[in-house]
Parts: structure tokens; C-alpha cells; sequence
């Protein structure tokens, strides 16, 4: 297991109660950042994306009704763990928040001032494969099915068995694997967005009842446009792989990874691609704050 700092409501602890509705019902929802260091000594410390993410959890917490904590108090409560894990001798990393409704009794029912868990997990920044980037990955089609509800659409929430199912079904080098539906539409990844590009215009699966619209995907396209001539959200059925020139995959810790290979269908890395790439491998601190957005 990966070394790992937890905060469990302000307090560096690793243990919660079995009753925790989290546990008990999947009864919450989470998210996945990256944290680096900044600053003309590296002295300060921010998490990407920090603005888009705190507005999901927001989104998150008022959609299944979980009684928010205040902004200030996740703030804290997250620059403390980055603290810990600075001082620690790391300069940056995945943070992980979990947010449970709460511990609770038996039963689906919930009283209405149940008080929120706060689980921040610390992680060392993954180590990610550098031929990867340079050659694409492989990926494949799942059997298993995504759970289809409109109203959980695009959350995070903690019941992920669908992306557990479909990530057994394999143990060859593709590297990810893509759910469609039922009319073999393409709608992600196990554990990432995907994208197609044809010439110049920029594609992906729009997320309608089923799937995740992670907050790299968002960045994606709203700064795809510096780099294409269209960014369009629409439905991409498997019959449609010949048409598209270039694949990618992303998540906020991959940030932009090549698809070299899917369904027998070979796609390259051209300019605009990398270009996109590019942008968001950032080592001048002053860019890496700003296109990043260090917070």
C-alpha cells in the first residue's frame, strides 16, 4: 500500500466509525486532485484545478442533500494535510477528500442534521510512465455496464462497483478500459475521460445519464479551444473509431495521455495534440500557478 498522511475532521487519524453511513451505503462522494509546490523557493503550496474542484464538492453536497461544510473549514482542513505532507519531505501529490453524510443508525432514512465526514487523504505524486506519453496506450472495450441514473449523473459518488467490475476483466497491457452502452455508445473510461480529435476539431462522449464529467475533461474543453478550431460534446458510437485521426484519455492526475490503439483502430499523436500536452507540463513556477490554477 502506498504511504499515505490522514485527516479525518481536522485530527491526523486513520480510523472512522463502523457506522459511518459512507461505509454502510456508499452514502457520500469524493474527489481527486493533485497538490504541488510554488513560489520562487517553492515555498507555497496549491492544488490544481482548486476553484473547479471546491465547486463540485459544493454541487456534490447539495445534490444528495449532505449538510455542506463551510468553505473556510474545508480550506483548512486541506492546507493542514498539505502542511504535514510538506514538512514530510514532499513537495507535491495527490490529495483525496472523501465526504460521508455522516455516521448513522440502520436504515436508508437520514436525519437532516447529520454533520458531514472530512476524510483528506495524502498520497506521493503517482509515477507516470514516460513512454506512455511518447507512444499512446492501448485500451479496450468493457463487458460490464455502467449504472444508468439521471440524477447521480457526473458525480463522484462512492459507489464505484461498476469501474471495479470492469477493471477485472483484464490483465493484458491495455491500459484502460472504455464503457459504452447498450447501443455501443461510447461514454468513458474505468477511470478517465475520453476524447477523440478529427483534423482540427476537437470531440468527446457527451455525459448524459451515466459517467463522470471529471474536472479534467472540463478544462479540456474549455481550454481546448486555444488549440482547435471546435470542441464539440456529442454521442460517439463504436462504429464511428476510423473516423478520428487521434485519442486521448484524461483525469486530473494523468492530465493528457495518447491512445495509440483501441479496438484495432490505430490513431497518432499529431501537433495539436501535443500542443495540449504541452500546455499543461508546466515547470516555470509562475506558469505552472496560472494554467494550473495553483490554489
Amino acid at each position: 500500500m502506498n504511504k499515505y498522511i490522514s485527516l479525518i475532521n481536522g485530527k491526523f487519524q486513520n480510523t472512522i466509525s463502523v457506522l459511518d453511513r459512507g461505509l454502510a451505503y456508499g452514502d457520500g462522494f469524493f474527489e481527486t486532485m493533485l497538490w504541488d509546490s510554488y513560489g520562487k523557493n517553492e515555498e507555497k503550496i496549491g492544488v490544481e484545478f482548486w476553484n473547479r474542484h471546491l465547486k463540485r464538492i459544493n454541487k456534490g453536497c447539495k445534490l444528495m442533500k449532505i449538510n455542506i461544510p463551510v468553505e473556510k473549514e474545508i480550506l483548512n482542513q486541506r492546507n493542514k494535510i498539505l502542511l504535514k505532507s510538506k514538512a514530510n519531505g514532499i513537495n507535491s501529490g495527490l490529495l483525496k477528500l472523501i465526504i460521508t453524510r455522516g455516521v448513522g443508525g440502520r436504515g436508508y432514512r437520514f436525519e437532516k442534521n447529520m454533520k458531514a465526514n472530512l476524510i483528506f487523504l495524502s498520497f506521493e505524486k503517482p509515477q507516470l510512465e514516460f513512454k506512455n506519453y511518447e507512444s499512446g496506450v492501448r485500451v479496450r472495450v468493457c463487458k460490464t455496464k455502467l449504472s444508468i441514473n439521471d440524477n447521480l449523473s457526473g458525480l463522484k459518488h462512492l459507489n464505484r462497483l461498476d469501474s471495479v467490475l470492469a477493471r477485472s476483466e483484464w490483465e493484458d497491457d491495455s491500459f484502460e478500459g472504455i464503457f459504452v452502452d447498450a447501443k455501443k455508445n461510447i461514454i468513458e473510461g474505468t477511470m478517465t475521460n475520453v476524447f477523440f480529435i478529427k483534423k482540427s476539431v476537437l470531440i468527446t462522449p457527451k455525459i448524459l445519464d451515466s459517467g463522470i464529467s471529471g474536472v479534467m475533461r472540463q478544462v479540456v474543453i474549455d481550454k481546448g479551444k486555444r488549440f482547435f478550431d471546435e470542441v464539440i460534446e456529442k454521442k460517439i458510437n463504436l462504429n464511428e473509431l476510423k473516423k478520428f485521426d487521434q485519442m486521448f484519455l484524461t483525469n486530473s492526475v494523468l492530465k493528457i495521455l495518447p491512445v495509440k490503439l483501441f479496438n484495432n483502430y490505430k490513431y497518432s499523436i499529431k501537433k495539436n495534440q501535443t500542443d495540449l500536452m504541452n500546455f499543461f507540463k508546466v515547470q516555470n513556477s509562475n506558469y505552472k500557478k496560472v494554467r494550473l490554477d495553483l490554489i
